[in-house]
C-alpha cells in the first residue's frame, strides 16, 4: 500500500513539473516576442498553452484519488494540499501569459506607437518570467534553506515588477495626455502589462505553498 502511494506521489510531482516546464517555455516565447516585437513568438506561446487546463485537471484528479485512497496525514497531506493549490496558480499564470500574448499581437498590429513603452515593457516581462521560473523550480526542492533563498529571490522580482509597472503606468498616462484620441488604446496596453505584474504575484504564492508543504506552519496566502 505504501509503495503504491509513493509511486502515485512521484507521478503527481512529475506531472506538476512537466506542467510548470511548459508554462516556463511559453513565458520564454512571450519574452522573445516582447524583445523582438515578433507576433509569431506570441502565437507560439499561445500554442504551447493550448491544453494547460486539461492537464491541470488531470493532476487535480490524481491528487483527489490519492487523498481518497490513502488518506495521507501530516507532511504528506500538506504536500497534497499544496500541489492542489499550485495547479490553480499555474493555470492562472498560463492564462496571464496567453492573454498577454494575444493582446500584444493585437497592439503590434495597430497603429499605436509602442516605442516609448518598449524598454520598460521588456524589463517587466523579464522580471515576471524570472519570478515564474524560479517559483516552478521549487517543486523539485526539498531543502528548507534553499526554499527560503528562492523565496527571497522571487520576492525581489515581484517588487521589481511592481516598480516597473508603476513606471509604465506613469509613461502611459503621459502618452495619453499627448494623444487623447488614442487614450482607450493606451489603457488597453496598461491592462495588458498588468497581466505580467500578476504573474509575479502568483509566483510568490507558489513558493509560499512549497514552503508550507516542506516545512509546515501557516498557509498565510490563503
Amino acid at each position: 500500500m505504501l509503495q503504491k502511494y509513493e509511486e502515485r506521489l512521484i507521478e503527481i510531482k512529475r506531472m506538476l513539473i512537466d506542467l510548470g516546464s511548459e508554462i516556463s517555455m511559453a513565458g520564454e516565447k512571450a519574452l522573445c516576442g516582447m524583445e523582438s516585437l515578433d507576433i509569431s513568438r506570441f502565437d507560439s506561446a499561445k500554442t504551447l498553452l493550448k491544453n494547460i487546463e486539461n492537464r491541470a485537471n488531470a493532476i487535480d484528479n490524481e491528487i483527489v484519488v490519492a487523498l481518497a485512497l490513502f488518506g495521507p496525514e501530516a507532511k504528506d497531506l500538506r504536500k497534497m494540499v499544496a500541489y492542489l493549490k499550485i495547479t490553480n496558480e499555474l493555470v492562472k499564470i498560463a492564462e496571464n501569459i496567453r492573454g498577454f500574448s494575444k493582446r500584444m499581437a493585437q497592439h503590434l498590429q495597430s497603429d499605436l506607437p509602442f516605442a516609448s513603452l518598449h524598454e520598460y515593457s521588456i524589463h517587466l516581462c523579464k522580471t515576471s518570467i524570472k519570478a515564474v521560473t524560479l517559483a516552478i523550480s521549487t517543486i523539485e526542492i526539498a531543502d528548507p534553506e534553499t526554499l527560503e533563498d528562492i523565496y527571497r529571490r522571487v520576492k525581489v522580482e515581484e517588487s521589481k515588477s511592481d516598480d516597473l509597472y508603476s513606471i509604465l503606468e506613469k509613461n502611459i498616462l503621459s502618452d495619453i495626455a499627448k494623444m487623447i484620441d488614442q487614450s482607450a488604446d493606451f489603457i488597453q496596453i496598461l491592462s495588458t502589462m498588468r497581466k505580467l505584474e500578476r504573474m509575479a504575484d502568483r509566483s510568490v504564492n507558489i513558493v509560499q505553498l512549497m514552503i508550507f508543504a516542506r516545512v509546515g506552519g501557516e498557509m498565510k496566502t490563503y
